[in-house]
């Protein structure tokens, strides 16, 4: 047996077994990164910000917006749509652990491993490339936003009693203009990060667009337990705890 291969096979990375190159669509993928990792080499100028964006600002302004709308619903004192909103985060977040799962199912190897010539801006990994955990966040905490914004739970004050009118019919919407404003800018952010990770070289464009579409499907899933989450917060609300989901109100006295 030659030493060598005997010593490579040894010290193989075992997240490598049984790798793949690139998933289908291979024509797609392969195409549309390099015209991507082309437009990348003609943009220095960028390559400053959106190695940040793609790393870590990209999801902290993800994060953020998200924080905002809770705050928002939490002010107004809805506190069904701080439940959704609640749902939504477990939902990525399972999105993310289902996401380790599919990756070693899928064994898709870095971009880089295949076109060693490639522009990467970011440090390279040895994990699996299929999704994109970048992509789950922002899908995740996208479609998080979009069902609040379409859920009748924004009116002013608390539970169903004020999300509907008499005979339980939808009391009209109340949703102010700055959680339509947060939304649109959440998808922005959300579609803008996933390109991101194209941009600096980690990642095909199917990656990114299958983790978006993964953790949509999940906090989707996840969402039909509202009932359950409404119930939740119905109970707690009157306790000492239901200041986590709705501001207080002020007391008789003031």
């Amino acid at each position: 047996m030659n030493p060598s291969a005997s010593l490579a096979a040894v010290h193989l990375p075992a997240p490598l077994l049984g790798d793949v190159r690139v998933l289908p669509p291979r024509g797609l993928n392969t195409s549309w990164y390099l015209d991507v990792n082309n437009f990348s080499r003609q943009t220095s100028w960028a390559h400053g910000f959106m190695h940040a964006y793609a790393l870590w600002l990209g999801p902290a302004l993800l994060a953020a917006a998200f924080l905002v709308l809770y705050a928002v619903a939490w002010w107004r004192r809805a506190p069904r749509a701080t439940a959704l909103l609640v749902l939504g985060g477990i939902g990525t977040l399972v999105a993310l652990g289902l996401n380790q799962l599919v990756g070693h199912a899928a064994g898709e190897l870095r971009p880089y491993a295949t076109h060693p010539q490639a522009l990467v801006l970011v440090g390279k990994t040895n994990d699996y490339s299929f999704p994109s955990d970048h992509s789950i966040v922002a899908g995740g905490l996208t479609m998080s936003l979009l069902l609040v914004t379409g859920a009748a739970i924004w009116r002013r004050g608390a539970g169903r009693r004020d999300a509907r009118g008499p005979g339980g019919a939808a009391a009209g919407p109340g949703r102010p203009s700055v959680v339509a404003a947060l939304v649109g800018v959440n998808v922005a952010l959300g579609l803008f990060l996933c390109f991101a990770r194209v941009y600096v070289g980690a990642h095909y464009p199917g990656d990114v667009v299958a983790g978006y579409l993964l953790s949509s499907l999940v906090v989707v899933l996840a969402s039909l337990l509202r009932p359950l989450a409404y119930r939740a917060v119905d109970a707690l609300e009157p306790t000492v705890l239901g200041v986590l989901v709705r501001r207080p109100r002020p007391s008789p006295a003031g």
